[in-house]
């Protein structure tokens, strides 16, 4: 708005209006394009997230499975002479099945296609199987129906033999561990039994695998890194002093990669961080504003004139 100076007969601003619009046009505009900068950021894969920020993801609490695993092999009462055995069967798609044999913890495989597939490790003897089903989320389903077999290794007919009686077997915590690429990820099996000292060969599921050795039995830990995404079947073997073995299959979940904020886009551009990702819409603004306020002004003046209230300007 213009007003003529009253003792001058100039016209100038309005103290009371423009400059107070002015200054309320930009900050609102400054906020609308922090806003939109940031909608930018967040869309692009290659900005989001930042190379050593803290990511939150949020999962909406679903049903548990409904329905329970199956063994489908082997079948109930199979005697066998050998450990460890395939244990297969159906399952519902994107969940984790967990094997337990006589109520101790067996493995753990991830569900596909419906299926699963998995090493088990037997006791002697009597061995009672049960599938329990549990999604991402650690919700369990129902348990399966229990599938009993018996082991009874050629070893034990042998009087004397130093094996008999001291059978080795892994113990280790069911839970599904998850990690980033890149980054350490450790895993405790626990051996029980068997003759010191044992070899221990780690299979990652990725091509790569950890031989380690330990003198007595006891909990042994081991630590990866995955170089990308995905989740990875990984073998435990342990062979002690008599050639005896035992085994445990488990799952790890690496989690999606995080790439440096940096990274450069297919146009050769790069974004830096601390700096606005969209330019343009600042200077159009700018552009924008300068011709707007020209305007009013050319229309207080028109009003000025009009009202004879200023002449010869």
């Amino acid at each position: 708005k213009m007003l003529k100076h009253r003792h001058f007969g100039k016209v100038r601003a309005h103290r009371h209006t423009s400059y107070a619009g002015l200054f309320f046009v930009l900050i609102l505009t400054g906020v609308l394009l922090m806003g939109y900068s940031i909608s930018v950021e967040a869309a692009d894969p290659a900005v989001n997230p930042q190379s050593g920020s803290l990511g939150l993801t949020g999962r909406v609490l679903g049903p548990p499975p409904t329905q329970p695993a199956t063994i489908v092999v082997p079948q109930n009462g199979t005697r066998t002479t050998s450990s460890p055995i395939t244990v297969s069967g159906t399952c519902p798609d994107g969940t984790f099945v967990s094997l337990s044999r006589n109520g101790v913890y067996g493995g753990t495989a991830e569900c596909q296609d419906k299926a699963y597939s998995m090493l088990a490790d037997l006791f002697f003897g009597q061995n009672i199987l049960v599938l329990s089903v549990y999604d991402a989320l650690g919700q369990y389903g129902p348990n399966s129906t229990p599938v009993t077999i018996f082991f009874a290794p050629p070893v034990l007919d042998l009087p004397g033999n130093p094996s008999a009686g001291r059978q080795m077997f892994l113990q280790m915590n069911a839970t599904v561990v998850a990690g980033n690429p890149n980054e350490n990820i450790s895993r405790t099996v626990t051996i029980v039994g068997g003759v010191g000292p044992y070899a221990i060969n780690w299979d990652w599921g990725d091509d790569d695998s950890t031989l380690m050795s330990k003198d007595s039995d006891g909990a042994v830990t081991a630590t990866h890194k995955y170089d990308r995404p995905g989740t990875y079947k990984v073998v435990v073997r342990v062979t002690d002093s008599l050639g005896n073995s035992a085994y445990i299959e488990f799952v790890t979940v690496v989690n999606g990669p995080v790439e440096s904020f940096g990274t450069t886009k297919g146009n050769g551009s790069s974004s830096v961080p601390g700096t606005l990702l969209a330019v343009w819409p600042l200077l159009l603004l700018a552009l924008l504003m300068t011709i707007f306020f020209w305007l009013g002004e050319r229309r207080e003046l028109k009003k000025l004139k009009r009202k004879h209230l200023l002449v010869g300007y």
